[in-house]
């Protein structure tokens, strides 16, 4: 399976409830924003998991990056509600669950590079994070979440202010850039990105890039960039390959 799997093209789509595709595993829904594989899979997506569901105990073979966009996610580690960043690396491990309020996530599979992090995940609770670490830019507030100096993958979440740009930075241009939105939207050309709407520029970006902003309502807006060379793709411990 293939869906906007081509990272030398930019790619965008808003989030549609409706297209949600039921996965293999009872109570799970998915909406697929980039694919290569089948259930092993290179992948980007918006997962549903039903009220009291139960997962049992797996190893990240290629690494898990998640945000959790609505009820709260459980594992051995804690209990991680709505607004939370995590990042398991590869070869951890957990057993996760979810109570009655069911949960939902924007998750990224076999992704990662193996240069040696070690295995423990990493948890940040992105207000707090926001009051103790932000940084306040002239459109808004900044938070680093994660950067890899041998891939040049970084990870940011913004707080942009109403119809504030957000500009590109050398990541991005140099590495491609990847956004999705967790709050508010944003408007790239005409065309509008609201809640869980995701983007990706290719590397060197595209000329309506320039014109990115957020809405009048603002926008919370996660930032990856630098992950898309051919480099970076190249290190991803986990090559899936397909047809």
């Amino acid at each position: 399976m293939k869906i906007n799997s081509n990272f030398k093209l930019f790619a965008a789509t808003n989030f549609d409830a409706t297209k949600y595709i039921p996965s293999p595993a009872y109570g799970v829904n998915r909406f697929m924003l980039d694919r290569v594989g089948e259930e092993k899979a290179r992948a980007t997506t918006i997962v549903e998991y039903k009220p009291n569901s139960k997962f049992p105990q797996h190893t990240h073979i290629g690494g898990e990056e998640f945000l959790v966009l609505a009820g709260t996610f459980k594992d051995q580690f804690g209990e991680f509600p709505a607004g939370t960043y995590v990042r398991n690396p590869i070869d951890s491990k957990h057993a996760p669950w979810v109570d009655e309020d069911g949960c939902t996530i924007m998750v990224k599979l076999l992704q990662m590079a193996d240069t040696g992090e070690g295995t423990d995940p990493l948890h940040v609770n992105l207000e707090e994070a926001k009051s103790k670490d932000g940084v306040t830019t002239d459109f808004g507030t900044r938070l680093e979440l994660y950067k890899n100096d041998q891939t040049g993958e970084r990870v940011q979440m913004f707080w942009v202010n109403p119809d504030a740009k957000l500009p590109s930075d050398k990541g991005g241009q140099s590495g491609g850039e990847e956004l999705f939105v967790m709050n508010g939207s944003l408007e790239l050309d005409g065309a509008e990105y609201s809640k869980w709407g995701w983007l990706r520029f290719p590397v060197g970006g595209t000329p309506e890039r320039a014109s990115l902003k957020a809405s009048k309502e603002g926008a919370q807006v996660y930032r990856k960039t630098g992950h898309l060379t051919e480099e970076a793709l190249s290190m991803e411990k986990m090559q899936i390959q397909e047809e």
